[in-house]
Formats: C-alpha cells, sequence, structure tokens
C-alpha cells in the first residue's frame, strides 16, 4: 500500500497553484523543478531513481499507481496527493491525462565532465521545437550516443512536450546546456572529436562519412537551418539524398537517419 497520501480537492491548493506553474519555463526556475506525467515516464524515473518530490495521482487511478510503486524495489518515501480526476485534467500538460504525475528537482544541465569523455554527441543549434528536442534525445539515446549538447536559443529540455517526447530518455543519457556552444565545440576538438554539420548543400552522403566514432553531429534550426559561424567550424558537412519532390525533412527526422547511419556503421565496421 501507498503511504503518505494527502487528499486534495481544491484547486487554490498550493500544490495544484505549483503544478501551474510548473507547465512554464519561469515556473519551472522559480521552484527547480519539472512535472513528469504519465505511468511509463514516471515508471522510468523511478528505475533510474530519479529524486522524486512529490506523486500527484487521479482517483481512477489509484489501484495502478499502488501495483506500480509495490513492484518496484526499495521503500517510496515521496508524497502523494490523491486528487478528483477532473482536478487532475486541469493541471495535466496533456490532453487526455493518464492518472499520475510526479515532481522533481531539474536535471543537472551544467556538468561539464560530459564532454571529458565519451566519442559521439549530439549538438542542436538553437532547436526551439519541443517535441524536436525530445525526439532527437530518444534517437540518441537509441543509437548509444554518448550526450546531448544544446546551445541557447534551444526550447527548455525540462519543457513537458520534450520529456514526453523523448519518453525517458532524459533519465538515461546527459544533456548539457551550453551558454557558448563555441567553447564547448573547441573542447571537443581538442580531445580529436570531428563536428559533423547535417547540411543539405555541398555536402557528401552520410554513408560515403566516416560517422561510427569520434563525431558530434550538429543539427540546426527549424527555419534557418545551421548558423554560418557553426558551418565555419564544422569539419565535415553531411546529407541525406532526396530524390523524392519534397524540399527537406523534419529537425528530429533528419537526425535520426544520421544517428542510424552512424550506429549502422559502427556495429558493422
Amino acid at each position: 500500500m501507498v503511504e503518505m497520501v494527502t487528499r486534495i480537492t481544491s484547486a487554490s491548493n498550493r500544490v495544484i497553484k505549483q503544478l501551474r506553474d510548473l507547465a512554464h519555463k519561469k515556473g519551472r526556475i522559480q521552484w527547480n523543478a519539472f512535472i513528469i506525467e504519465g505511468l511509463k515516464l514516471v515508471e522510468e524515473a523511478l528505475m533510474h531513481q530519479v529524486s522524486i518530490s512529490f506523486f500527484v495521482v487521479a482517483d481512477s487511478f489509484l489501484p495502478e499507481f499502488e501495483a506500480m510503486v509495490d513492484g518496484m524495489p526499495g521503500r517510496m518515501t515521496a508524497p502523494v496527493y490523491l486528487v478528483p480526476d477532473y482536478l487532475l485534467k486541469r493541471v495535466s500538460t496533456t490532453e487526455t491525462p493518464q492518472g499520475v504525475l510526479a515532481v522533481a528537482p531539474l536535471l543537472n544541465l551544467e556538468d561539464q565532465s560530459l564532454i571529458a569523455h565519451g566519442s559521439r554527441y549530439v549538438i542542436l543549434e538553437q532547436l526551439q521545437d519541443p517535441g524536436n528536442i525530445g525526439t532527437i534525445i530518444r534517437t540518441a539515446d537509441a543509437c548509444g550516443f554518448d550526450g546531448i549538447l544544446l546551445s541557447s536559443g534551444c526550447a527548455d529540455p525540462h519543457n513537458p512536450k520534450v520529456i514526453r517526447s523523448a519518453m525517458g530518455s532524459v533519465f538515461h543519457i546527459p544533456i548539457l546546456s551550453c551558454a557558448d556552444i563555441y567553447t564547448t565545440i573547441d573542447g571537443l576538438k581538442g580531445r580529436g572529436i570531428r563536428i559533423v554539420a547535417a547540411h543539405t548543400r555541398d555536402s557528401a552522403y552520410v554513408w560515403d562519412l566516416p560517422l561510427a566514432d569520434g563525431i558530434a553531429l550538429v543539427i540546426g534550426n527549424e527555419g534557418s537551418g545551421l548558423s554560418q559561424r557553426m558551418l565555419d567550424i564544422t569539419d565535415i558537412h553531411a546529407m541525406i539524398p532526396m530524390p523524392g519532390q519534397a524540399e527537406s525533412l523534419n529537425a528530429a527526422s533528419a537526425a535520426s537517419m544520421i544517428l542510424y547511419e552512424s550506429m549502422r556503421q559502427r556495429l558493422t565496421r
């Protein structure tokens, strides 16, 4: 059985007000916390020993939540707030709430040791769509990459849509938010990491390039692509051939194809 359960029925309760704040970046910074929503993501967070501040569970979902917690190793000590289903729906960041969410401290996005080891990275330059960022994080995790580096101007990696799109990968793969991405790239180059620009012009096909190891793939802004400064400092320009009539690919789709090619090379070399 779940212990430390407190029932909340008022929309003016401090916990409900905090959840509303956490839907926005300003509130996440103020509370130093973010929302993990849905059974699968909450379960992933617990399995990876994410420190949970508290849970909020809908009345109808309590039996499933208890079953999940009973199957977890160790004893759960975070408080649980039980709310009517309609109240959870009000604070949910999804159209169809799954009945449970957790609040956790913000991830450590400033650990510079991320670039001290490893040999495969993804760099995102001013990517602004949270769904794209989450999908790329998930794909990089699946393809065995060592970390995600975010330039200034990228969407907040704690955005609920990023967390949902990444499907738990934010708990598996390190993420570094870089105030000066160029200084970070200089550090990678000093370790022999080649900087690979995903670019559609004057580039070699991805399968003709050595992408198995020692690379940092750079994906640019959805509308404007990579900045000229970034293109100037990259070592390799890689493109995905498109014999069809589409002019371009979604940033997450393009990244996924190149990440897969890197993984394929690594596994078959």
